[in-house]
């Protein structure tokens, strides 16, 4: 798939691909890759705190992921009416 079309990510596992493993995104969020693996293991959520700096990272290579992933709830627009 070309890097400049969207795409939704929709698991733990496909972000951190998309942003390169473990290590690359351990950098970028300014954490060791052993806090990445502790995150899949006993969360597998993301840190909400790192939820504007990793969602830039994505929507900058053309991807964006769901809110649960760092642990939010998204109110389906729906239930609001």
């Amino acid at each position: 798939m070309p890097r400049n079309s969207h795409r939704t990510l929709t698991t733990f596992d496909e972000v951190v691909e998309e942003l390169g493993g473990t290590g690359e995104l351990g950098r970028l969020v300014e954490q060791d890759s052993a806090a990445v693996c502790n995150w899949r293991r006993r969360r597998g959520r993301f840190p909400p705190k790192y939820f504007p700096v990793m969602m830039d990272e994505l929507n900058k290579r053309g991807c964006d992921a769901p809110l649960d992933l760092w642990g939010f709830y998204k109110r389906d627009m729906a239930d609001a009416a």
